[in-house]
């Protein structure tokens, strides 16, 4: 399904993706317009599905003091996705990298300390 927008529909995208909690009143003023234009757009634009949710991006090591470390694990041959899809549900794991070539994960880890790092790997 192709979404008919216009000009202003993607600048409204560009401000929010640029920082989500842009005000309208803020957006008004840079497009030239009202915030309640801008208000009803974003609502129209919610509902055809182009913006589909607002978030936020995190630094994960200013939020998170723990200490990380890499495990390398070894995975049967065609088991990649099902382990990989078991690991995002541990939650210490914050990452999963495939290691092309091989049948083998590297892993992000957190731990509360280097000592639970080292029992991990172990």
């Amino acid at each position: 399904m192709s979404l008919k927008l216009d000009e202003a529909d993607r600048e409204i995208i560009n401000h929010l993706r640029e920082n989500a909690r842009t005000t309208f009143v803020g957006i008004g003023k840079a497009l030239g317009t009202f915030d309640a234009t801008v208000y009803n757009r974003v609502k129209r634009l919610m509902e055809m599905g182009a913006i589909t949710r607002f978030t936020i991006e995190v630094d994960e090591t200013a939020v998170d003091k723990r200490n990380h470390g890499f495990i390398p694990a070894n995975v049967k041959p065609g088991a990649v996705k099902e382990i990989s899809r078991q690991l995002c549900e541990i939650e210490r794991v914050s990452e999963i990298h495939d290691i092309h070539g091989s049948e083998g994960l590297i892993v992000k880890v957190r731990a509360k300390n280097l000592g639970r790092l080292s029992c991990m790997h172990a």
